[in-house]
């Protein structure tokens, strides 16, 4: 070991000196050069070599030879347990870094709109899981405008509709595209028909999503383009809740069909631009782990597991 007037080591000779450390934790360890070298997997001479190497760079005997055998030196026994816990460190360090690669390589993110958490999600979760076992997917939902954001901040894919703007490093596909039906309860005037044209809805008293959710967005669209106005009774956070709303008679809702049920009726509009748009967007660049590679192979190239009725 160096004295308080000698400099440290050069980053070479501190290179070297740190090579030689699995040779005495060895040594100690096992009680002997050969046994050590054993231990190891390399020759006798190799250890030997490599701890006079570890004495000339410390400057100090770490051990005493004589014909029986080895044993540490006072300065022996302490830069080894020096040495013991240095190489713990660097194992525990090693096993944190392995562990966390480990987890991201298994771990994807998905963020997505309220209302694909009914069918859609579900199962394209299920179908990436049963694909590559041990995947964990991370989910978050929202309206449109939490979702482009949360997947600007770096979550790994985001369904979205309608689509995101084109930019340069992201791959957008369709997924889908579902005609949008108008909702009434049964006793409402309209309930007996077969289609209903976006214009017969001026004056409607109306339920809708808030102005963050993309349905509503397109919904506002149609209508504006059509020249309709309407009332807009409540402003709700998922479509379910709009459902039940329209079931209660406080007013119809442009939503995605789910299939008609006791107590609320689906008219299809007829008009081609009623629409709803789902896609899938992802990173076209940068790192892609296996669990990510294996989702953006789902979304990108198979449509199997979309559901029957998406909504």
């Amino acid at each position: 070991m160096h004295h308080l007037d000698e400099p440290p080591p050069d980053p070479a000779q501190l290179r070297r000196i740190l090579a030689a450390l699995p040779l005495l934790t060895a040594l100690v360890d096992t009680g002997g050069i050969s046994a050590a070298a054993d231990e190891l997997g390399v020759p006798q001479s190799t250890v030997s070599r490599g701890l006079a190497r570890l004495e000339h760079h410390l400057g100090c005997a770490l051990i005493d030879r004589d014909g029986r055998g080895v044993r540490l030196t006072a300065a022996g026994a302490e830069f080894a347990t020096t040495t013991r816990r240095a190489l713990d460190l660097v194992t525990e360090a090693v096993t944190q870094i392995r562990d966390d690669e480990a987890r991201r390589a298994n771990r994807v993110s998905i963020v997505f709109q309220n209302s694909l958490g009914r069918a859609v999600v579900p199962a394209l979760v299920k179908t990436l899981v049963d694909r590559r076992p041990g995947t964990r997917v991370d989910l978050r939902q929202g309206g449109r405008a939490y979702c482009l954001a949360e997947f600007d901040a770096g979550a790994d894919l985001v369904l979205v509709s309608p689509p995101p703007d084109p930019t340069e490093n992201v791959l957008t596909v369709s997924l889908y595209t579902e005609h949008l039906v108008l909702a009434v309860a049964p006793n409402h005037r309209y309930a007996h028909r077969k289609t209903i044209r976006l214009a017969e809805l001026d004056g409607e008293t109306t339920l809708a999503l808030a102005p963050a959710y993309g349905l509503r967005a397109i919904t506002d669209t149609l209508l504006r383009e059509a020249g309709v106005r309407v009332a807009t009774a409540f402003e709700g956070e998922d479509v379910l809740t709009l459902r039940g709303l329209v079931a209660a008679g406080l007013g119809v809702a442009i939503v995605p069909p789910l299939g008609p049920t006791p107590d609320l009726i689906e008219i299809p509009i007829d008009d081609h631009r009623a629409t709803r748009e789902l896609t899938a967007s992802w990173r076209a660049t940068g790192p892609r782990s296996p669990a990510l590679a294996a989702l953006i192979d789902v979304v990108a190239w198979d449509r199997t597991w979309l559901p029957e009725h998406p909504a």
